[in-house]
């Protein structure tokens, strides 16, 4: 026997426990950046710049290579970045059509003609592969500015929640001399 759920046919306690655990998800996530934008406002100060600059999308970037000692990295990545959006939006997929069934509302893969296809996989490697060797020279510079080793760096790059809190909150001090 299939059991599945219709969520137009909720009861009211199905309906409030499902509100309850969205609700929680959304406390907890909205607290976490808040959180989280606490700590980098604390490392940019740690680095001499104003904390409010980690608000602005973008120049919180070229803050953070800048702070990084590699902020000319900064314009090629973003560069690459807007080069790779423009190539995935020539080569993305149209003629896309979707069928209604029983189950739902589907793509039918079988009527969908890529442009482009080559450009548009490509725009998403080069992305990708731009975006992880940003990661990791942020945080390979960074844990040197702030005085820490490999360890960090790895933690940095696998746990940026966690050892972003532990930069900003802990007592590691930020000296330009490491970078060098």
């Amino acid at each position: 026997m299939e059991t599945t759920l219709d969520i137009n046919n909720l009861t009211t306690q199905e309906a409030a426990f499902a509100g309850g655990i969205l609700g929680t998800a959304i406390v907890a996530t909205i607290a976490i950046g808040i959180i989280l934008l606490i700590a980098g406002w604390r490392i940019f100060e740690k680095a001499g710049e104003k904390g409010w600059k980690i608000l602005i999308p973008i120049y919180d970037l070229y803050i953070l290579f800048k702070i990084c000692g590699i902020k000319n990295w900064f314009w090629a990545f973003f560069c690459i970045s807007i080069i790779c959006s423009v190539m995935m939006s020539i080569g993305a997929p149209t003629n896309i059509e979707y069928i209604e069934d029983w189950s739902g509302i589907h793509i039918d893969m079988s009527t969908i003609t890529w442009n482009d296809y080559p450009v548009y996989l490509s725009g998403m490697v080069i992305s990708c592969a731009a975006s992880i060797v940003a990661e990791v020279m942020v945080a390979i510079k960074l844990a040197k500015a702030f005085g820490k080793g490999l360890g960090y760096t790895f933690g940095i790059i696998f746990f940026p929640y966690i050892f972003t809190m532990i930069l900003g909150f802990g007592k590691a001090k930020y000296s330009a001399k490491n970078l060098k």
